[in-house]
């Protein structure tokens, strides 16, 4: 980076805002070449201290100014590169301006952008500074009105948030509609769509009898696709009535899906806008784990109106404040909705799969940070789902009755307040009668705790003792209240004892008396606690708790031990077979009907090549694939007559449905056919399917596995799906993804031309996160030993820097292991990371991981 460095913010110089605002009157005049925004903004003071004001504003071209009615004079006001200073001003004002933006051409897709013929918003977390001069800063909550003007041929559809309160007609062509929110709200909440879009509609009552009118907005020839978006927003509003008791604000509820989008989805007040992927859905073009992914963020953006929008974050290092909190909401939905054991190893699965790596490497950072430079590069696994477990642990620890008391106190005390982590935590603490003090080290702290667990029993005495000791990594010191849930197991793997245990200090021993035997110990039941446990245990335990641990997650977490161990020692030693004891124990699982198909599928499923290279003390990503590939085929080949009979039994013809039995059938029947894959008796299985498949699981099942094949069926294949999707922009997608990510030697030269392709957008962030995610997450080929695959990446970063930084920044967590790489690879990786930061105009966001990366 040839600038100066750029400085860092910190939460300890955190001070209330001069001036607060009142009333936000906004005009949108959309043009083909720009877009004026006019804005008349009532401010007040909040403290006594100074004249002068500064406006957050970036790329904004300033048409006129004025204060009470009056033009500025050059020397009542100054403008900077990132916004406006006002001087000299009164207690009590209105500030108006005129600027002037360039949507079609913002392609960081922060503040008003176009996305296709769309008009739309982003202003999370500061791209409302984008729009017009303002206090661009969430404890600011002003009450917005928003007249919006365009053609109404190209544009016949103008959205805001809140209430339609008037509309009409202008000269050439042109129509004005007029939006009111009754609710304050910060900045970032504010939201504008203008575009042709269709509408699909429904209803909902609420538990007081209001209705709520309920319209999707999407692509026209997409209202086939809303059902089961429309539908998990009904579920989400039923839920939270159910769970939290609360209830819709407003009489409309609005979600409008945009392919170019940074995120998931955003919870603008009253118009949600959502990233396309997250909101259509139908059998033959999505998946299963498509149609949970929506539930999960309609339900998430919904659980928003209270958890982020009626009470909101003092400042950007609270986010977890809202983020954290609204994760458990949604994660809580989802296992009510379906299969919660299996709810809970998916989310636990993806939080060691991104959060652990984080909370290891050189952007640790606590789930409510200290410092920042670009605050878009904290919208992490570690705020979300790391500050969902820690919600999750105070609801344990208090129980759910409690944890509902504390919900409902919180709103009570803050409804239409900016807030911070301390007031939840003081609130929680207050409904509950329990002190949190100790508990809120949880929000200052980096890393994964570790709990080391020794056991002793003497037999004579029959006494069981257990001694449990916490440590944190980065040579930090603090304690923390860790609750953990235990159970004990006989030799019969009958459960004989279960409790809950707070860890308050550095180490406790807990002592069991009159065992005849030794008991099998069930530790971190149900992942109470986001740790890595340091423990001793047998094979034989590992196998005992592995088929009869009355606790799911456990069961499932000892069979992934059992074989995250063998393939550790098939690294080592590559001419090591499974052993009949983990064979065993995989095929009672196949055998097990008393287990629900879904767990099954997350059962005999192997640990991922990531997860395997992490648990080495040097990753070995050539061998760690070999060994992987080899235990597939083992446990292919001597269970291939069961897997062929179970698989037969799957994939008989029936109505296809989204129930949670059907859903875990095919997932189960997919897993399969991955072992069948390995084996060439019934390899041909994988192409049957695809040919025949009626729904997109089946279909993008069997090709992920064809795309491995350098054959003439396999590149029929392929073609065949693209020529049947190419017009499909979700499903085109999946296929750049599956294709990026073969098991092939000749993988750089499918990226690039797949990069070539026509249909591919290299501006849009679904399409780069498909095409250039999906080859990084190829671990050989990412980490070629001659480094081309870091200079690849490093080289892609620096190109969508340049128009989208945040994108690129979250590209620069691909190499969040340098520092556990071996010698020869980290300098190659380092290589490539300099060569970023030597980028000419930089971009903040990729600055600050790539820097933090290189430091030692």
């Amino acid at each position: 980076m040839k600038e100066a460095a750029p400085s860092r913010i910190f939460l300890k110089d955190y001070t209330p805002p001069v001036f607060l605002i009142r009333t936000v009157d906004l005009c949108f005049q959309i043009f083909e070449k720009a877009t004026v925004v006019h804005s008349k903004i009532h401010f007040y003071r909040n403290i006594k201290e100074g004249d002068s004001l500064f406006l957050d504003g970036e790329c904004l071209k300033l048409l006129e100014i004025k204060i009470d009615g009056e033009k500025l004079s050059s020397d009542q006001y100054e403008q900077t590169d990132d916004g406006l200073v006002l001087k000299s001003l009164v207690d009590d004002f209105i500030f108006e301006c005129s600027v002037e933006i360039d949507p079609v051409n913002n392609k960081a897709l922060e503040g008003l952008y176009k996305s296709g013929n769309i008009y739309c918003t982003q202003n999370e977390a500061q791209g409302f500074r984008k729009i017009t001069y303002y206090l661009d800063r969430p404890d600011v909550l002003a009450k917005f009105k928003t007249r919006i003007e365009a053609d109404k041929n190209q544009f016949p559809l103008l959205l805001s948030n809140g209430n339609r309160i008037s509309e009409g007609e202008l000269d050439k062509e042109r129509h004005w509609v007029q939006w009111e929110d009754p609710f304050p709200k910060p900045c970032y909440l504010f939201a504008l769509v203008a575009g042709d879009l269709a509408v699909v509609s429904d209803d909902f009552i609420t538990k007081s009898g209001r209705k709520v009118r309920l319209e999707f907005y999407v692509d026209h020839g997409n209202e086939d696709k809303c059902d089961w978006a429309i539908r998990s927003l009904k579920e989400s509003m039923k839920w939270d009535e159910r769970r939290f008791s609360l209830e819709y604000d407003l009489d409309l509820y609005m979600v409008v899906a945009v392919d170019a989008f940074n995120m998931g989805a955003m919870e603008n007040k009253g118009l949600n806008i959502f990233n396309s992927h997250y909101v259509l859905a139908k059998k033959e073009t999505a998946t299963d784990d498509d149609f949970i992914g929506i539930e999960s963020v309609i339900g998430h953006e919904y659980f928003h109106n209270w958890t982020g929008n009626r009470v909101t974050c003092r400042d950007w290092f609270q986010l977890t404040l809202k983020e954290g909190l609204t994760v458990y909401r949604d994660q809580e939905f989802t296992s009510d909705l379906n299969s919660r054991v299996v709810k809970r190893i998916d989310d636990v699965k993806s939080l060691r799969a991104r959060q652990f790596p984080e909370d290891a490497g050189p952007m640790s950072h606590p789930i409510r940070p200290s410092s920042y430079i670009e605050i878009n590069n904290f919208y992490t696994a570690t705020v979300y789902e790391k500050g969902a477990e820690v919600i999750r642990m105070m609801a344990t620890i208090i129980g759910e009755h409690n944890f509902r008391k504390a919900m409902n106190l919180y709103f009570q005390k803050h409804d239409g307040q900016a807030v911070t982590t301390e007031d939840f935590v003081n609130t929680v603490s207050e409904a509950s009668s329990v002190d949190f003090d100790l508990f809120k080290n949880w929000y200052q702290q980096k890393g994964t705790p570790i709990v080391k667990v020794v056991e002793s029993y003497n037999q004579k005495q029959e006494r069981f003792e257990i001694d449990i000791e916490q440590a944190l990594p980065f040579n930090q010191n603090e304690i923390l209240h860790i609750p953990l849930k235990i159970g004990l197991l006989n030799r019969e793997g009958e459960e004989v004892e279960s409790k809950l245990i707070e860890l308050k200090s550095k180490s406790e021993k807990l002592v069991f008396s009159g065992y005849k035997e030794k008991p099998v110990l069930s530790f971190n039941r149900e992942f109470s606690a986001p740790i890595k446990v340091e423990r001793d245990l047998s094979t034989e335990e590992m196998a005992l708790m592995m088929a009869h641990d009355t606790d799911g997650f456990n069961r499932w977490d000892c069979g992934q031990r059992l074989y995250m161990d063998k393939l550790k020692s098939m690294v080592s030693h590559p001419e090591e077979k499974a052993g009949h004891l983990l064979m065993n124990a995989f095929k009672n699982l196949l055998v097990d009907t008393e287990i629900d198909n879904a767990f099954k599928a997350y059962a005999i499923s192997l640990p991922s090549e990531a997860e395997i290279n992490d648990a080495l003390e040097a990753p070995d990503y050539k061998k760690v694939h070999e060994a992987r590939i080899k235990l597939l085929e083992e446990f292919a080949l001597s269970n291939q007559e069961l897997f062929y009979e179970m698989y037969i039994n799957l994939s008989k013809e029936k109505k296809f449905s989204l129930s949670q039995q059907d859903m875990g059938n095919r997932a189960l029947k997919n897993k399969i056919l991955t072992y069948l894959y390995r084996t060439s008796k019934y390899s041909h299985l994988v192409y049957e399917q695809f040919n025949k498949a009626t729904n997109m699981t089946d279909e993008l099942g069997a090709l992920r596995l064809i795309v491995h094949d350098v054959t003439a069926d396999s590149k029929e294949s392929i073609q065949r799906f693209y020529d049947k999707w190419q017009d499909d922009f979700l499903v085109l997608n999946k296929w750049f993804a599956v294709c990026a990510s073969a098991d092939r030697s000749d993988i750089f030269k499918v990226v690039n031309d797949l990069a070539k392709n026509p249909k591919f957008d290299g501006k849009n962030p679904n399409m780069l996160r498909s095409l250039y995610g999906s080859f990084a997450m190829n671990l050989v080929a990412f980490n070629k030993e001659d480094g081309s695959g870091y200079e690849f990446m490093a080289k892609k970063i620096e190109e969508i820097d340049s128009f989208n930084p945040q994108i690129a920044a979250r590209f620069c967590s691909l190499f969040n292991r340098y520092h556990q790489l071996p010698t020869k690879l980290k300098g190659l990786m380092k290589k490539s990371l300099e060569g970023i930061l030597e980028k000419e105009n930089l971009s903040r966001d990729t600055f600050e991981i790539v820097s933090q990366t290189l430091k030692e």
